[in-house]
């Protein structure tokens, strides 16, 4: 059977996904759901001007579509937190 296009499961709306405390982890966690064909949208300290690495304002969101939401759930609950 013929893979779908990631694209054809997006509907335009984004999801928050998860929360993690560790930029690198985030940026990690990020890069695997990439290679899974997942799009995903990257918020908190990674992306501001000033990045903070204390507590809670370190925390960054990883939002994908919709459409995507439960294959980038299967991948997150692999993911290997250390």
């Amino acid at each position: 059977m013929k893979e779908r296009d990631p694209r054809e499961r997006a509907t335009g709306r984004l999801e928050p996904l998860a929360r993690v405390g560790d930029p690198n982890q985030a940026n990690l966690l990020a890069a695997q759901l990439r290679s899974e064909g997942i799009p995903v949208h990257v918020h908190g300290e990674l992306s501001g001007p000033y990045p903070v690495g204390v507590g809670g304002l370190a925390e960054v969101e990883l939002w994908v579509d919709e459409g995507h939401m439960a294959q980038a759930r299967a991948v997150v609950a692999e993911f290997r937190f250390s």
